[in-house]
């Protein structure tokens, strides 16, 4: 019996072992409404948003433990999109990314290193009022048409070597925000109507932007690819 009291205990420590997990998740500027992946069976990968949408990535864990770790882009994939914390700026800690959750002492810093745009994300070192819940907030934004990977890495042990782990897949899209007004709506769509049937867009802007899938002809093909993105706001206009 005391053997299969210490053998079930074990179990249960490496139960819960195994669940502890500090997780990323993507929602729009809200920091509400989560943004659905493409495939259940591939979780990070997220459905096209516009060229200046921008959107939240939220750090949480089911534990209260110290951790440390960061958000970064790296290389090619900074041409495609931006992080951002939030202020104000204290000491070089952005203290509003880190929230309640991860401590009285949590701080968020600049990541500093070559060819690498991002943030370190740390617990409170003396785990003072830490708990499992929502740690750290970061913002995300997309510059550029094309595809942009953002690195999520946990330093293991803490303040050695980061290991990744998972990657948040964003692909962007022309945006539909014609007017640069941060909202889709009926005035995007007269911009649209007023280059109706027209056979010439170039490639310096395709028609102030509405010939969206740049076939150089504004037609029904545009629409469709317009109403896709009804009512969604953006942060800013980017021309790439």
């Amino acid at each position: 019996m005391k053997r299969t009291i210490i053998i079930g205990t074990l179990c249960l420590a490496v139960a819960s072992a195994a669940i502890a997990e500090v997780r990323s998740r993507v929602c729009l500027y809200d920091a509400n409404t989560p943004l659905t992946p493409v495939d259940a069976n591939y979780p990070h990968i997220y459905p096209d948003i516009m060229v200046g949408t921008r959107l939240t990535i939220i750090i949480d864990s089911n534990v209260a433990e110290d951790w440390s770790g960061c958000l970064i882009i790296e290389d090619a994939n900074m041409d495609y999109g931006l992080l951002s914390a939030r202020g104000p700026l204290l000491f070089g800690d952005w203290s509003g990314s880190h929230l309640e959750a991860a401590g009285e002492n949590a701080v968020v810093f600049d990541w500093e290193e070559p060819n690498i745009d991002g943030f370190s994300l740390l617990t409170d070192w003396n785990l003072n009022n830490i708990e499992a819940g929502d740690w750290f907030i970061i913002d995300y934004t997309a510059t550029n048409i094309g595809n942009c990977n953002v690195g999520f890495y946990q330093s293991d042990p803490p303040f050695g070597d980061d290991i990744p782990i998972n990657y948040l897949g964003f692909t962007h899209v022309r945006t539909r925000d014609f007017n640069d007004d941060t909202n889709v709506d009926f005035a995007d769509f007269v911009m649209l109507a007023s280059y109706w049937g027209v056979t010439n867009c170039d490639e310096l802007n395709w028609c102030d932007g509405v010939d969206l899938n740049t076939d150089k002809i504004v037609d029904f093909n545009d629409v469709m690819l317009f109403t896709d993105y009804w009512l969604e706001k953006t942060d800013r206009r980017c021309y790439h």
